[in-house]
């Protein structure tokens, strides 16, 4: 089912309209805890923004997409050379590979795979560090030191991580930034589901302060615009102009712009409402999942949930029970460096959803317990 792929792609969640071709029903009946999107939906305005971009299909893309990034710019606080936008945030993670080119690299794990993909396409020795123990924490004085003694140029760290939810604060960044520093290692900090959190999480306000940090952060999470692709980075110019030579021209196109534009303009009391609604149905979620025997939920701090389930159980037939008992799409993280085939990710979402996405766990272990 949802764990194969074609033509050598990384598997992720989200694949809603291959699997309702491959099992026959329409893509709107699927209720997808596989991927982890604003379950709100769009912010205001971001709607009547893409019908009016349709008038205009005939007509290129801005050609440096400088409205978005004078947007971001001014979010930010930051130059406009210090923003860099392009199709989704994972195609800027393969820009940043393509443009650095690392000899040897390092990876905070389990974590979202394309890091690694990117960084084998050129060439780049990876290291996979696993920071995920269930049995016993580990460290960030720890996981610091093993990174600088495998001495890597390029450290990818996703924060809040994915899937784990792990969220380090902005005085462990500025730790592990400065020690990177004088290490002489540029850090890759990605915060696609920083919006989740809040942005006084965000460390994008300590950006000026180092010269040996890239930020990357997604606008189709928070906004709900997966389907179109948008993303940026920020840095500081002088990385930003190592990095310019090798994005490609029209990198994002119209509609992305338009709205993700859109987006930002109207977007203070929609993130508002994102975060508490989040939190809310997160602790609901956390506290029904405590409930459920052969499933342990770990902290999560962004709108998705990392459970373990029980050894004795196979994950395919929880996720089989769930898509034929309620059309529920879940996401098995067997292809997460450094987790087993027994952990799972489900995505926070609507408050219906979530109730019934609960009513066919507890199901499965009233099925196990028969």
């Amino acid at each position: 089912m949802q764990e194969s792929n074609e033509k050598g792609m990384a598997v992720h969640g989200g694949e809603v309209f291959r699997l309702a071709s491959l099992s026959g029903i329409e893509p709107d009946t699927i209720i997808d805890f596989s991927a982890n999107i604003n379950p709100l939906g769009l912010p205001p305005g971001v709607d009547l923004a893409l019908r009016q971009a349709l008038q205009n299909l005939s007509n290129y893309p801005e050609i440096d997409a400088v409205t978005l990034r004078s947007k971001v710019a001014d979010r930010h606080q930051l130059p406009i050379d210090s923003v860099i936008v392009g199709n989704g945030s994972s195609a800027l993670i393969y820009l940043l590979a393509r443009a650095l080119k690392p000899k040897k690299s390092l990876i905070w794990s389990p974590t979202f795979s394309e890091y690694e993909r990117a960084l084998k396409q050129v060439q780049s020795e990876v290291v996979n560090l696993n920071c995920l123990n269930p049995e016993k924490s580990i460290s960030l004085d720890e996981i610091i030191a093993a990174t600088i003694k495998a001495k890597p140029e390029l450290v990818f760290l996703c924060n809040p991580n994915n899937p784990t939810g792990v969220l380090w604060s902005i005085d462990e960044l500025e730790k592990i930034v400065s020690i990177f520093k004088k290490a002489g290692i540029i850090l890759v900090l990605d915060e696609a589901f920083i919006d989740f959190v809040g942005g006084e999480s965000s460390f994008v306000s300590r950006l000026d302060e180092f010269d040996n940090i890239i930020i990357l952060r997604s606008l189709t999470k928070i906004y709900a615009l997966a389907g179109i692709r948008c993303g940026y980075l920020v840095s500081c110019p002088e990385i930003n102009r190592l990095l310019s030579p090798f994005l490609e021209p029209w990198s994002v196109n119209s509609l992305a712009l338009r709205a993700a534009t859109a987006a930002l303009e109207n977007d203070a009391e929609f993130i508002k409402q994102t975060i508490s609604f989040i939190a809310g149905e997160r602790q609901y979620l956390s506290k029904k999942f405590a409930q459920l025997k052969y499933l342990k939920s770990y902290p999560a701090s962004a709108n998705y949930i990392l459970a373990q389930v029980d050894q004795n159980i196979d994950c395919g037939d929880l996720r089989d029970f769930l898509f034929i008992r309620d059309k529920i799409m879940i996401r098995l993280c067997d292809d997460y460096v450094g987790l087993g085939s027994n952990f799972v990710r489900f995505a926070v979402k609507k408050e219906s959803e979530n109730r019934t996405l609960v009513k066919g766990l507890s199901e499965f272990q009233t099925r196990l317990e028969g």
